[in-house]
């Protein structure tokens, strides 16, 4: 992959758990840092779909986002990290690292959208 493929910015998010002023414990997500990728929709069971689960239709879309693959980056886990990219959060569905060259790693990502109850909020 060449660098100026990279040209799109995305931040990474981290679950944080924070004490509000009378003791309650909140789980929220906050920005640790951000980087430049590749950003494409999957071609993977299709780019965009729909899901309809207990009355609800929600959109999905997936993308497929390439980073370069640093300490930092290697440290994530789709359980802990998220995506934000041009405002929209994606969870992170799986991660794949480049064991050959340890250059680039793909995040395979998924919307937040219509109708999706965040139960971290």
């Amino acid at each position: 992959m060449e660098i100026g493929k990279l040209n799109q910015r995305i931040a990474v998010l981290e679950n944080h758990v924070k004490k509000d002023a009378i003791g309650n414990h909140k789980a929220r997500w906050e920005e640790v840092f951000s980087l430049w990728a590749s950003v494409t929709v999957s071609n993977t069971v299709g780019g965009a779909a729909e899901e309809t689960n207990t009355g609800v239709t929600r959109e999905i879309q997936k993308l497929e986002v390439i980073i370069r693959q640093t300490p930092q980056t290697k440290k994530m886990a789709s359980t802990v990290y998220r995506i934000r990219f041009e405002g929209i959060d994606y969870d992170i569905k799986g991660i794949v690292p480049n064991y050959q060259t340890q250059d680039y790693m793909k995040l395979i990502c998924e919307s937040r959208k219509a109708g999706a109850k965040d139960d971290i909020y």
